[in-house]
């Protein structure tokens, strides 16, 4: 800071300009650099014309307003490119089931999806085969999202449906959510989530059971006409950290 602040009349400008152009071709984007040299050309050429006519204080605010804009650029180039980087490979999918699902007995089952909606690299599914196992690919810590359309489709006696989440083989705690049918063709969206950590070929499932049989009791899919369908469930998972 010293040698900046010794002025010589005739070459403090160019000086100052000189040791902001190193800094810029220091920088490691190289189309970045490019791109801001050509700027600072143009910059460093009116700067030079016009600073000859100021005193020593306007000197130091204009170069010091300049500094200013030049690291201000070289932030606006760089950071969309960073967070481009950084959210293209986040990963993530939502799936979902696009037939009724109606269990014939109250043990726990399996809830299937037989549709990808949208997934990436991050993650593994097949709506074919143990289309119930979603597959992490990356590890970190996720949100996971599972809403059943829960309802009915007989009977008068009141059914309890309940939806939650399995990792690795084991419930995951505090996940389980419960709704209480009691009319036909009442459906109501029944949601588990939750944030967890999880590893690379973690396995995550969803899982539900109904409280009665033979009333048609479970996930209900729709296709209201001129509309698009109402899944059974809809599952969707993303990765929030690491």
């Amino acid at each position: 800071m010293t040698t900046l602040l010794n002025w010589n009349e005739g070459e403090d400008v160019l000086f100052f300009c000189d040791i902001i152009q190193h800094y810029i071709t220091e920088l490691d984007v190289v189309k970045l650099k490019y791109s801001t040299i050509r700027i600072f050309y143009t910059m460093k050429s009116t700067l030079t014309l016009r600073m000859s006519r100021f005193s020593r204080s306007e000197k130091m605010f204009t170069l010091g307003a300049f500094a200013l804009v030049l690291a201000a650029m070289s932030g606006i180039l760089i950071a969309p490119q960073v967070f481009a980087q950084e959210t293209a490979v986040t990963p993530s999918a939502q799936l979902s089931h696009t037939k009724t699902i109606q269990p014939t007995n109250t043990k726990p089952v399996f809830v299937p999806m037989d549709s990808n909606d949208y997934i990436n690299g991050g993650i593994t599914h097949s709506s074919t085969r143990n289309s119930a196992d979603v597959i992490v690919n990356v590890p970190g810590s996720y949100l996971i999202v599972a809403a059943g359309q829960v309802g009915k489709t007989s009977g008068s006696t009141t059914c309890n449906v309940d939806i939650w989440l399995r990792q690795n083989g084991q419930f995951v705690a505090n996940s389980n959510t419960r709704n209480a049918v009691n009319s036909v063709n009442d459906t109501v969206v029944l949601v588990s989530q939750a944030i967890m950590p999880m590893k690379a070929n973690d396995v995550i499932n969803t899982v539900m059971s109904v409280s009665t049989v033979g009333q048609g009791c479970g996930l209900i899919n729709t296709t209201p006409p001129g509309e698009p369908n109402i899944p059974a469930i809809i599952f969707s998972l993303v990765r929030i950290g690491s």
